[in-house]
């Protein structure tokens, strides 16, 4: 399982439109007449104006400032899956779907999530808070400077390629994934998020969570930095073989487990103390991540592990480190207990998603992707001439290129050169 965000945490596009480049051979017209406002990129690219409603979720409506950015997104992602090559390719199906149809709908699937989002907290009359308010400021202050320093483009500039208004930015990238982290916050102070034990076991098997300790024997380091070799491997596995031994003939194997594991393990341990740093083992999922967010454990290990009973343990295992003697134990523990109330969160936000009643309205269903992303395109090509221009002319105003050299000491000219030339 995939522990995914409640929502992201911070959209991100496609710079100056780098991903999106190079599909069309004759962009439309990107500014209709009669635009409404200088600034708003949803009109000149779409033809409607940024707060146009295309379609409301649980009552929630979903203006043009917000949808066209996942539109962008979705065109984008198509893109890079190897999608919309040419102009012909906009006649084709993507999973059996008429393109324009499939991206579309994947805009509204993902604009819907925030939209439905919102109607429950709205509902819930969460708010955000001035503390909220400042972190956002600081937030958007902090990425116009990064995009300045990185990028030469200011925060409005890259606002306009994702075709997105700085509010609609805030709204979506800030504001609703607070306010849907102050709903969770709400529903564990209610008690409503505390698993029973029941609730716990389906999260662990529907899920496919893993939790084991394991011993490292590790492979010694050669002092010239070369490979370790077959004869030190078989060392450290007879090694492995004879602790295995000890404990499985052990009064107490789990006992004789802790006790070997404390003392002898090669495992990352605390300098000060000696103390290893995770003595209570890893839990983990079927593609290796630690359900603790903390990193990810070798695929030999996984599957060693994955394959373990509670109280069980496994023959020597090899990997990269070193040989691992791992002990299965119930994945019912402190690590996965803190992470099931996003867990459910989750799960609760699925089903609103399920549930919601969507509605589109005539100019969702009049809305071409195609002839929005060739405006698009025409726009960045635009802006990219401006700014090339700018360029220029802040180049020729300079000191250095107004400095021109005396007569005396200006080059002869060509014998080719004309005023016509």
């Amino acid at each position: 399982m995939n522990w995914k965000q409640l929502l992201c945490a911070g959209l991100s596009g496609a710079l100056l439109l780098g991903a999106l480049s190079g599909c069309s051979d004759q962009p439309a017209d990107p500014t209709p007449a009669g635009t409404p406002a200088a600034d708003d990129i949803a009109y000149q690219t779409a033809g409607i104006t940024r707060d146009t409603v295309l379609y409301t979720a649980d009552g929630e409506d979903v203006v043009a400032d917000e949808y066209l950015y996942w539109l962008l997104n979705a065109i984008a992602q198509a893109k890079n899956s190897g999608y919309l090559a040419d102009d012909t390719a906009w006649e084709e199906e993507i999973d059996g779907t008429p393109t324009s149809d499939y991206l579309k709908k994947s805009a509204l699937d993902n604009s819907k999530l925030y939209a439905v989002a919102l109607s429950k907290v709205n509902q819930e009359g969460v708010t955000l808070t001035d503390e909220d308010r400042q972190t956002i400021t600081s937030q958007m202050e902090s990425m116009a400077s990064t995009l300045e320093m990185y990028y030469g483009v200011t925060l409005q500039e890259y606002l306009d390629q994702q075709c997105i208004s700085q509010a609609a930015y805030e709204k979506l990238a800030y504001e609703i994934p607070m306010l849907v982290g102050e709903l969770q916050t709400k529903y564990t102070e209610a008690g409503e998020l505390t698993p029973t034990d029941e609730d716990m076991q389906n999260m662990i098997d529907t899920e496919g969570i893993y939790s084991c300790k394991h011993i490292l024997l590790a492979f010694p380091e050669n002092e010239d930095g070369s490979a370790v070799t077959d004869a030190q491997k078989a060392e450290v596995k007879a090694q492995a073989d004879a602790l295995l031994a000890e404990i499985q003939g052990a009064a107490d194997p789990i006992a004789a487990f802790d006790a070997v594991m404390n003392e002898q393990s090669d495992d990352g341990r605390n300098p000060e103390t000696n103390e290893l740093y995770t003595p209570e083992g890893y839990t983990f999922l079927a593609d290796g991540s630690m359900v603790d967010g903390s990193g990810s454990l070798v695929s030999p290990f996984v599957q060693a592990g994955m394959a373990l009973a509670e109280g069980e343990l496994s023959q020597p295992v090899e990997t990269d480190y070193g040989y691992h003697i791992l002990l299965g134990q119930s994945a019912d523990n402190e690590d996965t207990r803190a992470v099931y109330p996003n867990y459910a969160m989750n799960r609760r936000i699925d089903q609103w998603m399920a549930e919601a009643k969507v509605e589109t309205t005539a100019a969702y269903d009049a809305l071409d992707p195609k002839a929005f992303y060739d405006n698009m395109l025409a726009l960045a090509e635009q802006w990219q001439a401006e700014k090339e221009a700018e360029a220029a002319a802040q180049a020729s105003a300079s000191p250095a290129a107004s400095e021109a050299p005396a007569e005396s000491e200006q080059p002869a000219a060509s014998p080719s050169a004309s005023p016509a030339a």
